[in-house]
């Protein structure tokens, strides 16, 4: 069953929550619920604590959060760029966040148009909402959010807002910058823990060969070559042979002629 502004006050009671609440004209809009607040007690946190917000699911083709809910929840002057948010989620590009249909939000968050507030979560209905918050929360002093329906305002100091998800939605919901472009990890579809980001690139776990250890210095003294000594044929094959005429047996051949 769907909380009230009396049930929802009750619940904050029951949780040690202390707060202040006051009444006003209706207040769909960030502009008119401005307006509304002008003269009351509220007055000095318009636009130092006054928040927007946003309701998306993802597209059947947007990937692995295909059909997820997101409740977007920012200061007013805090720029949420749709595509960019998306991309940061892991959302298909093609197929980025869209607004949910009204089926779809009087189903889940089961309040009046210009109601919704981050109070939507301790609904049953809204057990599958997953709720980001603007960082910038934690710097105000007060925070300004409709309790159920837009003719009242509820403030609650960063910390109690966060005491209170703690307790109604412990793992669906996170708080970001959206001024950045950085993954945003979440929670498992359901609850569970947070998503790891991404992980560290794998070592190579396979063993490196060995560097071959270099062939040791041989201790054996090498011995010099001996020169050897270029052999030459006997002077006497390169003397000039002396004539016939000059030889002895020239001679004695003479001699033997002429005693014929």
């Amino acid at each position: 069953m769907a909380l009230s502004k009396e049930g929802l006050l009750g619940k904050l009671k029951e949780l040690g929550i202390a707060q202040e609440t006051i009444g006003h004209a209706l207040s769909p809009t960030c502009e008119v619920h401005s307006e509304n607040l002008k003269g009351s007690k509220f007055e000095r946190f318009v636009g130092k604590g006054q928040a927007k917000n946003l309701f998306f699911k993802v597209p059947s083709g947007g990937g692995k959060l295909k059909n997820r809910l997101f409740l977007v929840c920012a200061l007013v002057e805090t720029a949420v760029d749709n595509k960019l948010l998306s991309a940061r989620l892991g959302i298909k590009a093609s197929a980025p966040l869209r607004l949910a249909g009204d089926d779809v939000f009087d189903k889940v968050l089961q309040v009046p148009k210009g109601s919704v507030t981050p109070f939507c979560l301790a609904n049953p209905a809204a057990d599958e909402v997953t709720l980001l918050l603007d960082q910038k929360f934690n710097a105000c002093e007060k925070l300004l959010f409709h309790p159920m329906q837009s003719d009242f305002t509820t403030a609650l100091a960063p910390d109690q807002l966060r005491s209170f998800l703690e307790k109604v939605a412990p793992t669906r919901h996170i708080y970001v910058d959206f001024a950045t472009d950085a993954e945003i990890p979440l929670p498992e579809e359901g609850g569970g823990s947070v998503a790891p980001a991404a992980t560290e690139p794998k070592k190579d776990t396979k063993p490196k060969a060995e560097p071959k250890p270099k062939a040791a210095a041989s201790t054996k003294e090498e011995k010099p070559k001996e020169k050897k000594e270029q052999m030459f044929a006997p002077d006497d094959m390169f003397t000039i042979k002396a004539s016939w005429e000059e030889t002895a047996y020239a001679s004695a051949h003479k001699a033997w002629s002429e005693k014929k």
